[in-house]
């Protein structure tokens, strides 16, 4: 086929030139993804935080297409051609699952977002399948693996997709952090991908690419305490979990008139069902915002609050519990009448405790018990070659690699922040 190109703010011109990959970017599973936002709720905080699922989907199979060209121009690798094909299909579908406003709609349904990743690619209903077995009929099965870790083959195509070091991360840091307007997620790409190599079938860093690591693992450090844990963002996504049970509470008690209005494609959720693969892919976040807009005028008060303060940007209130965490456990229906004396007799849908934690290089954790492998760095050539974990060369590596450091943060109605924080400071 011709080339096509796709222009791109993070990466410049994205070249397609496998009619496969063309295909699967034009099908509607895909396309899908231009309805879900990347970064959820962010778009509060960030008011450039608009960017989709597809734009950087696209991404990173451009990141996999080059860092793949790169093992193999350089004799780093030897790529089949077919599993370089493979690999940069399983890049632009890792993400090919998620649903609207993401790992908020996974607490909704119960279903991982892999789940569904699994399902569009192997159900012969989905026209990604289709495309996939169109070109080989084992192509389906193979590309899921690459993507859930079960991949046989080389393990450095996995790794590529999900390590500590993966195209994946590359692209959504350097996308996060130029659609948010902000400079946390920055590093130097180039140098980072100039200095990857396979040894043993792994992934490994050359000794010049420590300092890229440590920029690397830097930038993943502040962007999840400075974009990704933004109160603002994880205030908007309280109101927004607890207006949908709400919602969910009055369909399953059988209220359905005092919601006003039931999206059809929201309908199964709502009510408890297990969604097709069909209705699941009829989701997206248009569906989720029109529902909100007309639940801004529901019968039922508390829903049509929830709902007016997601639509006007009406947060919640943050209280930092820091040392304090024990007291709100003790002082708990202390906390729920001050909420319900503020004007909310509903409590429930009026307080949250949040709970973040983040460590940006997690410590090596074997594969069986979940953990990515560790970021390895080749510090000798010879034979057999010899590699060092990171933190074992990286004295900024080694100060970051600690354990998860962890928040948490009480939302509740600015109304009743006054009376919930005299009684956690009495």
């Amino acid at each position: 086929m011709k080339e096509y190109v796709f222009r791109d703010p993070v990466h410049g011109n994205i070249s397609v030139t496998d009619p496969t990959v063309f295909a699967l970017i034009q099908s509607p599973e895909f396309q899908r993804l231009r309805r879900i936002r990347q970064l959820g709720t962010s778009f509060i905080s960030y008011p450039g935080a608009e960017h989709t699922r597809f734009a950087h989907s696209l991404g990173v199979y451009h990141l996999m297409n080059r860092v793949l060209k790169h093992l193999s121009d350089r004799g780093l690798a030897v790529i089949d051609p077919e599993d370089h094909a493979m690999a940069c299909c399983a890049a632009l579908l890792h993400d090919i699952g998620h649903g609207p406003f993401s790992h908020l709609f996974e607490k909704l349904t119960g279903v991982r977002h892999e789940r569904w990743v699994e399902l569009i690619i192997a159900s012969p209903e989905s026209g990604i399948h289709q495309l996939l077995a169109g070109r080989n009929p084992g192509w389906p099965a193979r590309i899921t693996s690459m993507i859930m870790g079960s991949w046989d083959g080389a393990p450095f195509l996995k790794e590529l997709i999900s390590s500590q070091v993966d195209v994946d991360r590359m692209d959504y840091l350097l996308r996060d952090s130029r659609m948010c307007g902000v400079t946390y997620g920055m590093f130097d790409l180039d140098r980072l991908i100039q200095t990857i190599t396979v040894v043993g079938g792994h992934i490994a860093l050359t000794e010049k690419g420590i300092h890229s690591a440590e920029e690397f693992l830097l930038a993943r450090y502040f962007m999840y305490w400075n974009v990704y844990f933004h109160k603002a963002t994880r205030s908007i996504e309280t109101v927004l979990e607890k207006m949908l049970s709400r919602a969910v509470d009055l369909v399953r008690s059988g209220r359905t008139d005092d919601l006003g209005f039931i999206p059809p494609a929201l309908a199964p959720i709502l009510a408890g069902r297990t969604m097709t693969l069909a209705q699941y892919l009829n989701l997206d976040e248009t569906d989720v915002i029109y529902a909100i807009k007309r639940w801004a005028g529901a019968p039922d008060p508390v829903l049509a609050d929830l709902s007016d303060r997601f639509i006007n940007r009406r947060l919640f209130t943050g209280v930092r519990l820091d040392e304090r965490l024990n007291r709100v456990v003790d002082r708990q229906e202390q906390i729920v009448e001050a909420v319900r004396a503020g004007g909310f007799p509903e409590a429930e849908y009026y307080h949250h405790i949040d709970q973040t934690s983040n460590v940006a290089y997690s410590y090596y954790v074997k594969p069986t018990e979940g953990g990515s492998p560790p970021i390895q760095v080749l510090v000798d050539w010879g034979n057999p070659p010899a590699l060092r974990e990171v933190t074992s060369v990286s004295d900024v590596t080694r100060a970051i690699a600690t354990e998860p450091v962890t928040r948490y943060v009480l939302f509740v109605p600015k109304e009743a922040e006054q009376a919930v924080q005299r009684i956690l400071d009495a």
